[in-house]
């Protein structure tokens, strides 16, 4: 038994010497947001479940979810993580514009009723975009437009304005707006509106315009608390996930062209500044957007990318709006001094960045209990809002999966 322990030691640190796969290795890199490293490391892995599944997950961040259903479909019956990946592959369906799937996906593993209710009516009223050119929409007028870009649309054959949120999906809007616009809801449970839960319905919107884009059959959550003097209707990431999509800030409009168009895209790349950096971003569920970032001496952040942050406080030149959110706990080990994180907002010298972008001096707010601290096991350090971003043209290019930042 000692010869053979002996042994066992000996090939153990053969195996380190020579950089033997780890599987912890690869769920830590997961686990960090280091998405690339663990999906490479994964991919050295002897074949097993547990490497199909993190295989599986990393290809659904990046977007490549054909990929990540075959390593899903290669798992095991027995696998007891299976129940894990559902929500996935509901999701991996929808991006690929297969409902029908999703709902008999959903059904098939016994899934929660109004998740199965939600998918039949997108199966049977399926999402149609149209957009054949570029197309230009200016940001709108409106007390929100500073802090909430907002946009003069067509929904339900009626000007209204929308206003842009990545936090969320494909239309949003409160149940009044709805019963005005003649969307018939069905109950989809709860949701979360910021760090609230709240009594949610679907529905589906049957034509949105925004510019010369079009699309039919519009996933609508209709939201409880969006009422009185929150009554908006948002649209979000999976809107601009149909195309090749630019906010230009500092121009103050929305530039759209169509995803597959290389005509078009070249034309839409050169309405931007000549100095830009790109960004690799990853998506989890229907549409967390989430890349690396830093703060302080950090460089190992992983931050959700949500522009719907409307959190302000009065400053020396007016109201000021927190670019970035999270818990005191995680400022206070990033170096924020332990008085100014007691404050809801605070002013801080330290860096905050997001890949090579970096700004100082910049607003910050705190939240006690946040509802987006892990996108599919990946750790999120915080969130990362439109006062950050509003500095830029900022296109996210869901072929490339980058987000590419101009600066004038």
């Amino acid at each position: 038994m000692i010869v053979l322990s002996l042994v066992s030691a000996f090939v153990a640190l053969a195996q380190v010497a020579v950089g033997a796969p780890d599987p912890d290795a690869a769920w830590g890199a997961w686990r960090d947001g280091r998405i690339a490293e663990a999906e490479s490391l994964a991919t050295v892995l002897p074949p097993a479940d547990d490497r199909s599944h993190l295989l599986a997950i990393a290809a659904f961040a990046r977007g490549d979810y054909q990929r990540a259903l075959a390593h899903y479909d290669s798992l095991g019956e027995t696998y007891q993580r299976r129940g894990e990946l559902d929500r996935m592959v509901v999701d991996a369906y929808l991006h690929l514009g297969r409902p029908g799937a999703a709902r008999d996906f959903a059904r098939q593993r016994g899934l929660e009723d109004v998740l199965i209710g939600s998918l039949e009516q997108r199966a049977a009223q399926p999402l149609a975009v149209s957009l054949d050119t570029l197309t230009t929409v200016p940001f709108a007028q409106h007390p929100l437009t500073p802090y909430l870009p907002a946009f003069d649309a067509i929904v339900e054959g009626r000007p209204t304005i929308v206003h842009l949120d990545t936090g969320g999906a494909f239309l949003a809007m409160g149940p009044s707006r709805a019963a005005a616009l003649g969307i018939e809801t069905i109950d989809a449970g709860t949701g979360f509106h910021a760090t609230r839960q709240v009594a949610l319905r679907r529905g589906i919107a049957r034509e949105f315009r925004l510019g010369a884009a079009v699309l039919r059959n519009v996933p609508v959550a209709v939201l409880a608390s969006l009422e009185g003097r929150q009554d908006l209707v948002i649209f979000g990431t999976n809107v601009l996930e149909q195309f090749l999509a630019t906010i230009d800030y500092p121009n103050h409009r929305l530039i759209l062209s169509p995803r597959a168009d290389t005509t078009w895209r070249a034309q839409h790349l050169g309405m931007l500044p000549a100095r830009r950096t790109a960004v690799p971003f990853f998506l989890w569920g229907d549409h967390y957007l989430f890349a690396r970032g830093g703060f302080g001496a950090r460089r190992d952040l992983t931050y959700f990318i949500d522009s719907g942050l409307v959190s302000l406080a009065p400053g020396p030149n007016g109201l000021r709006q927190a670019c970035f959110i999270t818990t005191p706990e995680q400022y206070r080990e990033w170096g924020v001094d332990s008085i100014a994180t007691t404050q809801r907002h605070f002013e801080s010298p330290l860096p905050v960045s997001l890949g090579p972008l970096e700004q100082r001096d910049q607003f910050f707010a705190t939240v006690a209990d946040p509802t987006w601290t892990s996108f599919g096991g990946v750790r999120i350090d915080g969130l990362l809002s439109h006062a950050f971003l509003n500095r830029y043209a900022w296109t996210l290019d869901f072929t490339t999966r980058e987000f590419v930042f101009g600066e004038p």
